[in-house]
C-alpha cells in the first residue's frame, strides 16, 4: 500500500474555502503529510503563486518532492518542525505570507508504515518520535518516575486510570524494560478494573498512547509557538486554519484564537478593562467546523477533526 492509498486529506473542501486564496499568494502548509491539501492549495494560487510544504518526517518529504514534481517552480518543501515558522521563512527570504495550514493529525503513512509504534494495535518497538532526534516513547516510559507518568497520562491523555496505570508500568520495568507497543498496551489493559473495560469508548490505550506521542513531540508547547509566530508572519487579510484532533488541541486553537481578537478577561465586575487586549483578527468560525457524514463514512479516521478559522486585520 502506497503512500496515496492510505493517505486522504481532511476537510480539504473547507480548507480550500477558509483560506480563500488568490492567484499569487505564498501559502505554509506546515503539516506537509501526503500532499493531499498542499497539491490543491498550489492549484488555487497557480500560476504565480507559493507553496512552502513543511513536515519533521523526512519520508514524507521525500513522498511529496516525487507527487508535487509537475509543480516544482512553486513548491519549497522544508524538514523540519512547524513551531520554527519564523525561522523557515526567514531563510527563504519570505517575510509574509497570506496563507498558514496547519492539520495536527497523525500522518496515516506514520501509523501504518513507519515502525515507529504510533499505533497501539500493532507490537512495534517504542519510539513515537515524529522526527529521528529527542526521546523516544522508550525513554518516557522506562526512564519517567511514577509521578510524572501520572501527571503527563492525566494532563495529555485526561485519562482517568491514570494513577493505577503508572503504577503498574512503574512496577513491571522493575524486572525488565518495556521495549514494545504490544507490551505496554498489556499492562494498561491489566491497570483498568475489570468492571469498568466494557464502559470505556475506543481502545484501552488510546489515551495513554497519545499523552506519550505529546510528551515525545513536545507538541502543544510547539503547536502554540506555531499559532504566536505564524500571526506575526500572516499578512493583513490572511487565514489561518488549524485542524485538531483532540479536545486538548481544539481548546489551545480556540483560547490562542480568541487573544488575538482582543476578547477582554478581566472579571466582569471590573468597571474599566485591565488586561490591555486588542483586537488584532477576527474569529471566521465561530464554531469549529467538523466534517460531514459522507467524508467520515469515506473516511472514519477524519471524525474527530474540528477546524478553526483567524483572520487578520
Amino acid at each position: 500500500m502506497s503512500q496515496d492509498e492510505i493517505h486522504k486529506p481532511v476537510l480539504l473542501k473547507e480548507v480550500l474555502y477558509y483560506l480563500n486564496l488568490k492567484k499569487g499568494d505564498t501559502v505554509f502548509d506546515g503539516t506537509l503529510g501526503g500532499a493531499g491539501h498542499t497539491v490543491e492549495i498550489i492549484k488555487a494560487v497557480a500560476p504565480t503563486g507559493r507553496v512552502i510544504g513543511v513536515d519533521l518526517h523526512s519520508q514524507a518529504i521525500s513522498t511529496a518532492a516525487s507527487k508535487l514534481k509537475e509543480f516544482s517552480s512553486m513548491v519549497t518543501l522544508v524538514n523540519d518542525n512547524f513551531a520554527n515558522i519564523k525561522e523557515i521563512l526567514r531563510r527563504l527570504n519570505i517575510k509574509s505570507v497570506n496563507g498558514i495550514l496547519l492539520d495536527l493529525g497523525l500522518s496515516s503513512y506514520l501509523i501504518e508504515k513507519s515502525g515507529k509504534g504510533f499505533s497501539y494495535i500493532r507490537d512495534e518497538k517504542l519510539d513515537m518520535r515524529f522526527s529521528n532526534s529527542g526521546i523516544k516513547a522508550y525513554d518516557v516510559v522506562n526512564e519517567y518516575s511514577q509521578e510524572s507518568l501520572e501527571e503527563i497520562f492525566f494532563k495529555y491523555g485526561e485519562e482517568k486510570w491514570a494513577g493505577r496505570i503508572a503504577e503498574r508500568i512503574v512496577n513491571y520495568r522493575k524486572s525488565k524494560d518495556i521495549e514494545t507497543t504490544g507490551e505496554l498496551v498489556e499492562i494498561i489493559k491489566s491497570a483498568i478494573p475489570y468492571k469498568f473495560k466494557n464502559y470505556r469508548k475506543g481502545h484501552p490505550a488510546k489515551r495513554i498512547f497519545q499523552a506519550i506521542r505529546i510528551e515525545v513531540n513536545k507538541e502543544l508547547d510547539n503547536l502554540k509557538k506555531a499559532i504566536e509566530d505564524g500571526f506575526e508572519v500572516l499578512k493583513s487579510g490572511g487565514r489561518m486554519v488549524v485542524i485538531s484532533y483532540h479536545s486538548l488541541e481544539d481548546r489551545m486553537v480556540k483560547n490562542e484564537f480568541l487573544q488575538f481578537e482582543g476578547i477582554c478577561t478581566c472579571p466582569p465586575d471590573l468597571p474599566v478593562c485591565k488586561c490591555g487586549r486588542v483586537k488584532r483578527a477576527t474569529v471566521i468560525t465561530r464554531k469549529a467546523v467538523k466534517p460531514e457524514p459522507g467524508e467520515i463514512e469515506a473516511n472514519p479516521r477524519s471524525k474527530s477533526a474540528r477546524m478553526r478559522v483567524l483572520e487578520k486585520l
